[in-house]
């Protein structure tokens, strides 16, 4: 491959964010990072895994944004071909857990939930999934967290994210865009292994 790989990543600049995308910085791609919410305290801590790339040496940004909000993960998408021409691998890290009894989760809940958890991840597949198809094809990773003691509205969403993965691989699969979901039940390192083995298949297959 004559050009570097691009890895974009959404998540809240998390343990597991830092780990994935310094994964994929040592396998030598260039690193786009997006927020899930605009909030003081994600836009640092993305910042601080993209100091820790430049480190390491490939190049990086941030964008602070609303996963939620297509028109912001459209403009994020945009910006990743803008300044790298391409992406090979979206990672969606969304993941904010809640535990609220059933009986008393209430409409607002559950729509915040959802929101955060199953239309932020289909917003930015879809962003990307456009990005990809038109560029070169591309893989992107739908992170599911095992998370046996969240409430109704999580554990829909995370069931969500398959019949997604699904429904747009069966779209996109025949123009070279593939969508997975990838349980986590382990630690940091073992889902930063994982998504840099799938970077480095999908290198391989191009």
């Amino acid at each position: 491959m004559s050009r570097p790989p691009v890895v974009a990543i959404i998540g809240q600049g998390s343990p597991q964010d830092r780990a994935i995308a310094v994964a994929c910085a040592e396998a030598g791609a260039n690193i786009a990072l997006g927020t899930v919410e605009k909030s003081t305290a994600q836009d640092y801590a993305m910042n601080s895994i993209a100091n820790e790339i430049w480190n390491i040496g490939p190049d990086q940004f941030v964008c602070q944004m609303d996963a939620g909000d297509a028109a912001e993960v459209a403009s994020f998408a945009a910006q990743v071909s803008d300044r790298f021409g391409h992406c090979d691998l979206l990672v969606c890290n969304n993941d904010q857990p809640e535990s609220a009894p059933l009986d008393e989760l209430s409409q607002d809940e559950w729509d915040i939930t959802i929101r955060a958890n199953l239309t932020g991840p289909f917003l930015a597949a879809h962003a990307f999934g456009r990005l990809m198809e038109r560029d070169r094809g591309g893989h992107v990773l739908l992170v599911a967290h095992e998370r046996p003691e969240a409430d109704a509205a999580y554990c829909a969403a995370k069931a969500g994210l398959e019949g997604l993965a699904r429904a747009m691989t069966r779209t996109w699969s025949p123009r070279g865009v593939e969508v997975e979901t990838l349980p986590v039940a382990g630690d940091d390192a073992a889902l930063a292994a994982t998504v840099a083995a799938r970077l480095q298949a999908i290198l391989a297959a191009h």
